[in-house]
């Protein structure tokens, strides 16, 4: 079931919050993988 859409200001401003939010979150998410990578074959030894 999908969400109808509202054209109110608010809700447009909020959805744009929105994307930025999870583009920061994604952001952030990818330059942790080479740092846990790192650790990781630190930690088995393979570095």
């Amino acid at each position: 079931m999908e969400k109808e859409k509202c054209d109110c200001p608010q809700c447009k401003i909020r959805e744009v919050q929105e994307q930025e939010a999870e583009e920061m979150n994604f952001a952030v998410l990818v330059a942790l993988v080479p740092v846990l990578t790192i650790t990781l074959f630190n930690t088995v030894g393979l570095i």
